[in-house]
């Protein structure tokens, strides 16, 4: 799969789509990386802008894709914006650790809106496996588990990754597996 190609299907990773071919690139392209990083910020950003306009926005997104040049210059406009714009406060402070107790990773969980939370997570010292993808889980009390989203590692096995969550649920726990293997459990808070 060429550069080019992977590029302009970058956003289909917003969609959660698995794609092999996709993501295996993405493991090894520095640009591609931080081109998903952005436009995962551009997505966020346009939600919390506009709840009320999910379904129209989705159908936009899967007729439209960015052009390089113009999706650039969007994606760098957006960044800034949202490195500008504060965020909600604070409602919870976690750390990941191994089953040995090592510390993997520190989160914040604050309040994004009236309907939803926002995680950031910053990790160190994960195992950089080639096209290897992390999937962050969370239950609620009682609840089953959830699909929080996927992350990658750079070389040392740190990242900074910011994910959405249903704001009206109560989060009793959070952990991360290759993505893959769901039942071996890399860290747990």
């Amino acid at each position: 799969m060429s550069h080019e190609h992977v590029w302009a299907r970058l956003p289909d990773l917003l969609e959660d789509r698995d794609e092999p071919e996709l993501l295996a690139h993405l493991a090894s392209c520095h640009d591609c990386q931080r081109q998903a990083f952005l436009l995962g910020r551009l997505d966020r950003l346009l939600r919390d802008a506009a709840p009320g306009q999910r379904p129209q926005r989705r159908r936009a997104r899967k007729a439209s894709r960015f052009g390089v040049p113009a999706g650039l210059v969007a994606v760098a406009a957006v960044a800034l914006l949202v490195l500008s714009v504060p965020h909600g406060h604070s409602s919870g402070q976690f750390t990941f650790r191994t089953a040995s107790g090592q510390p993997i990773g520190e989160a914040v969980l604050t309040r994004a809106d009236a309907e939803n939370g926002s995680l950031s997570l910053v990790a160190r010292g994960l195992a950089a496996h080639p096209g290897g993808t992390y999937v962050l889980w969370a239950a609620s009390d009682g609840g089953a588990a959830t699909t929080v989203g996927r992350f990658m590692v750079d070389a040392s096995g740190s990242c900074r990754a910011r994910f959405n969550l249903p704001g009206k649920r109560s989060w009793a726990r959070f952990w991360v597996t290759l993505q893959g293997k769901p039942r071996t459990v890399i860290a747990t808070t």
